[in-house]
């Protein structure tokens, strides 16, 4: 079983890299892997409850439903949360200190930055 993160970095809004990463980890956690995803830097903002199908943005509330289903870990990074005033987040992502983030990545076998 390998480890494998999957960080989201970019704003939600103006590119669709954020929902193709939440499907990678989905597709991940088909195998007996422990997939991870973590929110750091604008990308929290995709871990914020948002309405993108207001202005034609793909919206995320099937990988949100499917990742916890298939047991992979949502992290959000605190500081990129306190940064950004985000004070809410979807259901089943965890605000987690830098620490801890940093540990999850150096622990990962394969790190997939998005």
């Amino acid at each position: 079983m390998k480890k494998i993160t999957v960080i989201v970095r970019n704003l939600p809004l103006n590119t669709r890299r954020n929902s193709e990463a939440l499907r990678m980890g989905v597709g991940l956690t088909l195998r007996e892997d422990k997939v991870t995803v973590i929110f750091m830097d604008d990308g929290v903002y995709s871990a914020a409850p948002a309405v993108p199908e207001l202005i034609g943005a793909p919206t995320l509330k099937k990988e949100f439903e499917a990742l916890p289903m298939m047991k992979c870990t949502m992290l959000a990074d605190k500081p990129s949360l306190e940064k950004r005033e985000i004070k809410n987040l979807v259901p089943n992502v965890k605000p987690e200190d830098r620490d801890e983030i940093v540990r999850t990545i150096t622990g990962s076998d394969i790190v997939i930055p998005f």
